[in-house]
């Protein structure tokens, strides 16, 4: 299969437990009700996308924008803090709602008394519930432009001249904290996803940015096609044509590509819970990155991620397998893209 092919992670779990209303039955004297719960404390922020080179790390040192750097760290702690202080104070609201539930079961009774403060309790709870979406989403867009402080570093180093050398291992490594730390498209009641989240097509004379990583088809020595993770170098406008780097430190090489040998990847991950018409369907031909390699090939979407956390699980044309296809592998909505077929010229 070319580079050679060995990754499946689990995806992390969550918690169960969310704000449901006491079940009220008037045609039955049996009442039920779910206790509102907190979801666990917030996990710590790893403001770390993927390890640096040593001449990275030098840059950050000297660059003026290792100062905002440092200022966009901090008030991404403040931020952190305010989003806890909000949860805590939500958690009086939502004892309140709970200790008030047990009550209505236990009388069987609604009253109208109950039923406006019951209401009321609630509408406290959506506006808490609201202030802390609020929040969060400063502190993701915050994380977001550190990434892009970190990330103009490190092409402000290797432009200096200085070589930047990555380790197979570590570059595995990155290609999956990029991934994972891809922006998660949160848009507004109704909004569609934008192109370029999830599953969702780029526009049709959509250009990717110089520094962009983009899927490649190439040449190989042997004068075969793959299609390979790359990194754009530049654009031509007047010959419509791409300058890109192989992002295998082995291979390193450089390829000049007609726009239509070269495709997109993702900008934002798709949430399952909400958009899941930004997924490939089950059953979808795509493309995929084959873990550990950088090289996507031809698979079958075999099972949907269900949580923004959670990998696609697809099947790899495979014919050294009896069935035609590798065993179940996991890869993420960044390294999956549509099937692009580039007709031949005659």
């Amino acid at each position: 299969m070319g580079k050679g092919k060995d990754k499946n992670l689990g995806s992390p779990k969550r918690s169960l437990d969310s704000p449901k209303s006491p079940k009220l039955r008037t045609s039955s004297p049996s009442f039920r009700r779910e206790q509102l719960l907190r979801s666990e404390p917030l996990p710590e922020i790893n403001v770390t996308p993927y390890p640096l080179s040593t001449s990275t790390e030098m840059a950050m040192a000297m660059s003026s924008e290792a100062q905002a750097l440092q200022e966009r760290v901090k008030v991404l702690s403040e931020l952190v803090r305010e989003i806890q202080k909000a949860r805590e104070d939500n958690a009086s609201h939502m004892n309140a709602i709970n200790n008030l539930s047990d009550k209505i079961v236990s009388e069987e009774k609604l009253s109208v008394a109950n039923r406006t403060k019951l209401k009321n309790l609630y509408e406290n709870g959506v506006a808490d519930s609201e202030k802390e979406v609020s929040l969060m989403k400063k502190a993701l867009n915050t994380v977001y432009q550190i990434r892009n402080i970190r990330h103009d570093l490190r092409i402000q180093a290797k432009n200096s001249g200085n070589k930047e050398t990555i380790r197979r291992g570590a570059l595995m490594k990155m290609l999956l904290n990029c991934a994972q730390t891809l922006p998660l498209w949160i848009g507004n009641t109704g909004e569609k996803p934008p192109p370029l989240c999830g599953a969702v097509a780029p526009e049709l004379n959509y250009v990717a940015k110089v520094n962009d990583m983009v899927a490649c088809l190439v040449r190989g020595s042997e004068g075969e096609d793959n299609w390979i993770l790359a990194e754009v170098v530049n654009y031509n406008t007047a010959t419509n044509k791409y300058e890109v780097d192989d992002i295998d430190e082995e291979q390193k090489e450089r390829h000049t590509l007609s726009r239509r040998r070269v495709y997109p990847l993702p900008l934002m991950r798709a949430n399952p819970e909400v958009n899941p018409e930004a997924l490939y369907a089950k059953g979808s031909i795509v493309m995929a990155l084959y873990p550990q390699t950088t090289c996507f090939y031809k698979a079958v979407i075999n099972r949907l991620p269900t949580l923004a956390t959670e990998e696609y699980e697809v099947l790899f044309e495979d014919p050294s397998y009896a069935d035609g296809y590798s065993p179940p592998l996991m890869v993420a909505q960044r390294y999956v893209i549509q099937i692009k077929e580039v007709k031949k010229k005659s």
